[in-house]
């Protein structure tokens, strides 16, 4: 028997280092955005408080959309390293753009990640909100998907520089930046609808982060992991708990997603047609003082094909300070302190990008994160 502690420092007790079977629908529920309101609530509290994982379907993501962001990442990953190189993570100051393979430890006691990555995050162009219409491809998007009132951003509002406020660094590869600002776009919306219902779930007002939300720490990847024989022991992404309030993921077609279950055993979810996993992460369950599980996951590409998927991480604005809901808080038990988004999300992504001495030298003074 193993335990996993996490950077937030929880740890979990692994009782099976093998994933051993595929989830039931009991483990990872699988939830439809079409059902009614107090129904779709139930089923998503049940979900976040006890498993911190579930499937969504009838989401209203356009089908096309997904697959010309598929075909995108394949044809970026297709190319000569070279070129994938003029956009290296190293050469941003906030670790936007390419990840090559093995440079990237999610789970910083074992080996570097088997996978490459393209990674951006927010900025006014992508927001469906915030940008002109004529920025985005016409027709790619149904506003009215946010419930209840309209969320609005106003001319005047900016982000406040912090650790993670910069531009995105796009290669100059044809059609590149128009597919991923389309997928950005619509996840975006979905993920808007999601914390509304979050919010109702923790018994407030559904615009309760509204405001917390209007230029979000929201990042997306698209992901490579090459084929891997069925006896590999290197993982795709190694075991983690994600960093923002949730992550809204589209597999693909190759099984190699497993989560931890209550039980300490490791379980396959795999990819089911139609639908995204979305899981709850740190910060999430930081502001539900642990009421939201955030539970640990890793990747293990045994196929022996490519596998690509597309994950998308929520964040609220990076200068929120993030801490215990009062509502959430027992007793006057606080399970967290205070954490400012983007100082906690710039540490994370530094802890598993760069070297030990490396980080000690970026963050000479002791900070509880």
């Amino acid at each position: 028997m193993a335990a996993f502690t996490s950077f937030s420092g929880k740890t979990r007790i692994v009782a099976n280092d093998a994933a051993l079977r595929q989830a039931t629908f009991s483990e990872i529920p699988i939830i439809s955005f079409s059902s009614p309101l107090p129904e779709l609530i139930d089923q998503l509290r049940n979900a976040c408080t006890k498993v911190g994982f579930f499937y969504i379907k009838d989401h209203d993501v356009p089908q096309k959309v997904i697959d010309d962001t598929f075909k995108c990442a394949q044809g970026f990953f297709s190319l000569e390293r070279e070129v994938k190189d003029e956009v290296h993570y190293k050469k941003s100051a906030i670790l936007r753009g390419y990840e090559p393979p093995a440079e990237v430890r999610t789970d910083e006691t074992k080996k570097a990640d088997m996978n490459e990555a393209f990674n951006w995050g927010y900025s006014s162009e992508l927001d469906p909100i915030a940008s002109p219409s004529d920025q985005l491809p016409e027709g790619t998007l149904n506003l009215a998907k946010i419930e209840e009132l309209p969320l609005t951003i106003s001319e005047s509002e900016s982000q406040v520089p912090n650790a993670m406020t910069g531009p995105n660094a796009w290669p100059t590869v044809p059609g590149f930046r128009p597919t991923l600002t389309a997928y950005y776009g619509e996840i975006l919306t979905l993920a808007r609808r999601l914390i509304r219902l979050f919010a109702q779930v923790l018994d407030l007002p559904p615009t309760y982060f509204d405001h917390m939300f209007t230029h979000p720490g929201a990042m997306c990847r698209i992901l490579h992991y090459p084929p891997q024989p069925p006896t590999s022991s290197a993982f795709g992404i190694g075991a983690h708990t994600d960093i923002e309030c949730f992550t809204i993921l589209c597999q693909g077609t190759q099984p190699a997603l497993q989560i931890l279950n209550t039980d300490g055993e490791w379980i396959s979810a795999p990819p089911i047609p139609g639908t995204f996993v979305v899981n709850i992460g740190d910060m999430l369950s930081y502001w539900s003082n642990d009421l939201f599980v955030s539970t640990v996951h890793r990747v293990l590409n045994v196929t022996g094909e490519e596998r690509y998927s597309i994950p998308f991480f929520m964040g609220p604005n990076y200068e929120t300070l993030v801490e215990p809901l009062e509502g959430c808080v027992k007793e006057g038990k606080k399970n967290y302190e205070s954490v400012l988004a983007g100082d906690y999300v710039w540490r994370r992504l530094a802890k598993s990008r760069f070297s030990d001495e490396e980080y000690q030298k970026m963050f000479s003074k002791e900070v509880t994160v």
